[in-house]
């Protein structure tokens, strides 16, 4: 029998260091040694650690997060020994967010510079300028915050944040500052209609300093433009197209940015085709009146729907105040005839979505009015002094993805605990991402979809506030409950509750695929699960650390490989139907605990199962006959072989969640 040399014991561990347990049992034929980390078994695959013949588990850079319960089994054929022991991490001092190296201030504005940091003992913070100097009187500091009143030319330069404690000494991070006069739109472009065969011209012009470079974007992908090809960028801004055809109907953006700021405005081009031509000289005269009577009349006709539906809106709600006054008289339940306030169902839609339609505003597109715009910034606006961070979860394409306290954020809460993700990064297609993720949550009210909370975008690093749910991502919940290790195992999952799991995350979906919203990253690590066994749709996203095994290097992208269908990785072609085939995949994760999709395969041979069009997974253990046809039908090569979201709710039914799992 296997005979202790050394055994697993409690550890403190630095932050940011190697960090070593053992696990050593004296035995002959030498023991076989595996480690756990909260039931989760290690295995060699993982990056983040390494296991030695010796039986010593080396954290090769210790987190925050890996603060866990860790246990050893050591086996021979005499017996087996197992142990435990807790890491604690003990916390370097570091800035939460580090401060963006390059940041911009706008000319004549209120702004202030954030400067965050964290340690074993709770540290003083304080900026100083680089050189030395003073600050200037109209810029003060305090808890952190280095506020301009009013920025002038010569606040740019380099500042120093130094946070500093007894126990650790200071840190340093040096901010460049660039003072910049923001975009501003001279003219923006129009919905423009013109006749095949004809030249389109889209006007964009902006202003700004540094000079704004633009270019434009069609249907959310960058415009071709040749020297002296068919489409052409005039020196302004302005994009004129040569002998138009059908299919350069579409929606066109015009992006404007330069090192500090970046905006976008859409106008849609229709292409029509000319009306049929007589040969009476006359009518040959009359052309352009009857393209202008054309047009009017489908303006006309446009205007005319519209007051229609807002006619029966107004009667919708005036027919619901009487049956609501007929209610209190007569004490029956009104019939629901109008929806979400007002909005009558027509063929799955409400009037809401078809006067969207009418407007031609694409849901999932940042660029809307600035008015608009500004009033959802403003309503959400939330103070960044009010957020308190407790941990960083991990890194995603953005930035870091923080866990913090935030006060007053929630009615009736004096404080709530939120997930923060911050915006760290310059690249432009980042950013717009980040803005169009935003607005996705502000514009989405289900309960199996995360709320977007607030907004902090008054200085670097911008962050986004979201609801969080206290046991954490459904992915390590998964996991948890497959844990052999009792100590952290929950009680098994029920049948009932993984198809509630399921059934809730489907519901959660169906709304974002109701107003028109594509996910591009479901999983089970995107999704939160409460200890009500609630679950939310959310968008954590952790790319770069805690779940990079579960992302891919690919054109220049980081895409959830496993998760995706074939038109999406060789197409970059996203949309509701590539959603449901993640979601196929999802229910695989539930059934399976938390398993890796296709864990025997490596990236390479995932990607040439794609494209042979041979990828399926299996039936997990236990799991219904049922549910496992309804996964293979999401994975349909065909994206109208799929089924809908509404048709993924109807089939796993309505189920609340079991609460006695």
């Amino acid at each position: 029998a296997p005979v202790w040399v050394s055994k697993p014991l409690d550890s403190s561990l630095e932050e940011g260091k190697p960090g070593y347990l053992h696990c050593y049992a004296q035995a002959s034929p030498q023991p076989e040694v595996s480690w756990y980390r909260s039931g989760m078994e290690i295995t060699p695959e993982d990056s983040r650690f390494k296991l030695f013949p010796n039986g010593t588990l080396r954290i090769n850079n210790v987190e925050v997060y890996d603060a866990h319960m860790y246990g050893c089994e050591t086996r021979t054929i005499g017996g087996r020994l197992s142990g435990q022991a807790r890491v604690t991490v003990l916390e370097k001092l570091k800035f939460t967010p580090t401060p963006q190296p390059s940041q911009c201030l706008e000319l004549d504005k209120e702004i202030t510079i954030q400067c965050s940091a964290k340690g074993r003992e709770s540290p003083s913070i304080r900026w100083t300028k680089a050189d030395g100097g003073e600050l200037p009187p109209h810029v003060d500091q305090r808890n952190g915050q280095l506020r301009f009143t009013k920025v002038t030319r010569s606040d740019a330069g380099n500042y120093t944040c130094i946070a500093s404690n007894s126990l650790q000494g200071e840190i340093r991070a040096l901010v460049t500052l660039t003072v910049a006069v923001y975009i501003r739109f001279k003219v923006e472009p129009d919905n423009t209609t013109v006749y095949q065969g004809h030249t389109a011209v889209l006007h964009c012009q902006a202003s700004g300093d540094p000079e704004p470079h633009i270019h434009w974007m069609v249907k959310d992908k960058a415009l071709h433009i040749t020297k002296n090809g068919r489409i052409q960028k005039m020196p302004n801004g302005s994009l004129i197209i040569r002998d138009v055809t059908t299919d350069d109907t579409g929606r066109y953006t015009c992006v404007v940015g330069n090192s500090c700021s970046i905006k976008d405005r859409v106008a849609q081009l229709y292409v029509v085709d000319k009306p049929f031509p007589y040969h009476d000289g006359e009518d040959d005269d009359k052309a352009p009146y009857k393209m202008i009577q054309t047009i009017g009349l489908s303006v006309g006709a446009a205007v005319a729907y519209i007051i229609v539906v807002l006619g029966l809106m107004f009667y919708c709600k005036k027919r619901r105040n009487s049956k609501r006054l007929q209610k209190g008289q007569d004490g029956e339940e009104p019939e629901m005839e109008c929806l979400n306030g007002g909005a009558v169902q027509q063929n799955g839609h409400t009037t809401a979505e078809i006067l969207e339609e009418v407007a031609l505003t694409t849901m999932g597109t940042v660029a809307t009015t600035e008015k608009r715009h500004s009033h959802a910034s403003d309503k959400l606006h939330f103070p960044r002094a009010n957020l308190q961070t407790i941990t960083t979860l991990g890194k995603g394409e953005f930035g870091e993805v923080l866990l913090s306290k935030a006060k007053g954020i929630e009615e009736n809460e004096a404080e709530s605990v939120v997930l923060v993700k911050s915006l760290q990064s310059r690249d432009e297609q980042l950013q717009s991402d980040f803005r169009r993720e935003a607005e996705m949550f502000a514009k989405l009210s289900h309960p199996n979809v995360v709320r977007l909370l607030g907004l902090c975008r008054e200085a670097d690093p911008h962050y986004m506030i979201l609801e969080y749910y206290d046991l954490g991502d459904l992915k390590q919940f998964l996991k948890i409950s497959k844990s052999k290790d009792d100590k952290v195992k929950s009680q098994p999952i029920s049948t009932k509750t993984k198809v509630s799991i399921c059934a809730q995350v489907a519901r959660g979906m169906e709304h974002l695929s109701n107003h028109r919203f594509v996910h591009k990253d479901l999983a089970a690590r995107n999704c939160l699960i409460s200890s009500q066994r609630r679950i939310k749709v959310s968008s954590l996203s952790l790319s770069k650390d805690v779940y990079n095994s579960e992302y891919y290097h690919y054109r220049q992208a980081w895409i959830p490989l496993r998760w995706l269908p074939a038109e999406s990785v060789f197409e970059d072609d996203y949309s509701t139907k590539s959603d449901v085939w993640a979601f196929g995949v999802l229910m695989w994760e539930v059934f399976s605990l938390g398993e890796m999709p296709h864990s025997k395969l490596s990236d390479d041979e995932v990607l040439e199962g794609l494209k042979m069009g041979k990828l399926k997974l299996p039936a997990p253990d236990g799991c219904p006959s049922k549910i496992y046809k309804l996964m293979v039908r999401c994975w349909a090569p065909g994206l109208k072989e799929r089924p809908s979201f509404t048709d993924i709710v109807h089939a796993l039914g309505d189920q609340p969640p079991d609460s006695k799992v």
